[in-house]
């Protein structure tokens, strides 16, 4: 049985992939350091899975990228995205949308394609724990700072929200990109596990954000017209308009490794 590695640098994105970790050690495939691994899975865009996975491609090690494909306006994160599916030997998407748009990557560099979709994994545990949800209503805020904006134009998108909220607001550390000091004195709780955040979603008046969660988990907790959506970032991400009812994703992406793994000639 093959052996793999998860390279995730996404404090929010972790949590989520608790249900595949599960699985791929029932499995006996998860291995905690990268050397002992024979697939090294690359998770999403962030620059530090990049910093990882480069040195890891350079040493011929075999790369899978999951959320391949996808697409997520106001950041830098767009050409690590990419880059790493330009690296990987299987590329994992939530959508036929972005197995397109991967497999037109791949082509136009002449690079043979091996795109999959497996669904979100993000949707594998909606587990809601609303231990910590206050008694009045409030506000619900995410908001991360957009690496492609300078300073001051950041500071207009938070005045934008602080202008917005009239009652209680409860405001959600950001991911630590640059710009993240801007957005620290705002915050009124930090450290949240994610079934904590799903309640809060889940009971909020409005879910304020420019996160990419507005358009996987909240859909299935919030009404439409609950959720508000700050600036550009985020605001065209794929899975917006992803095919949300694929199920198991965590199974889905064990399969397709296997598959690719008992490949002949591989």
């Amino acid at each position: 049985m093959s052996k793999v590695f998860i390279a995730s640098f996404n404090r929010a994105s972790d949590e989520a992939l608790n249900k595949l970790k599960e699985k791929l050690k029932e499995r006996e495939m998860l291995v905690e350091d990268y050397k002992n691994a024979d697939y090294i899975l690359a998770c999403g865009d962030r620059k530090e899975t990049f910093d990882f996975i480069r040195p890891r491609w350079e040493e011929n090690r075999k790369i899978i990228h999951l959320w391949a494909g996808e697409i997520s306006q106001g950041t830098h994160d767009e050409v690590y995205r990419h880059a790493m599916t330009l690296m990987s030997e299987l590329q994992l998407c939530t959508n036929e949308t972005a197995k397109n748009r991967t497999e037109a990557l791949c082509r136009a560099v002449n690079k043979e394609p091996n795109a999959k979709v497996v669904g979100n994994v993000m949707l594998d545990s909606l587990e809601i724990d609303e231990s910590a949800v206050p008694k009045n209503e409030y506000d619900l805020i995410l908001y991360n700072p957009p690496t492609n904006l300078n300073p001051n134009e950041i500071k207009e998108e938070l005045k934008q929200i602080t202008d917005m909220i009239k009652g209680k607001m409860i405001w959600i550390e950001p991911n630590g990109d640059p710009g993240s000091e801007l957005i620290m004195p705002f915050v009124t709780i930090k450290n949240l596990p994610r079934p904590v955040f799903l309640g809060l979603m889940k009971n909020c008046k409005r879910f304020i954000t420019n996160s990419s969660c507005a358009y996987y988990e909240a859909p299935f907790l919030l009404k439409v017209e609950q959720i508000v959506i700050i600036g550009e970032r985020n605001k065209e991400r794929e899975s917006k308009y992803a095919d949300m009812t694929i199920k198991n994703a965590s199974e889905n992406i064990i399969n397709e490794i296997q598959q690719y793994d008992s490949r002949p000639n591989k």
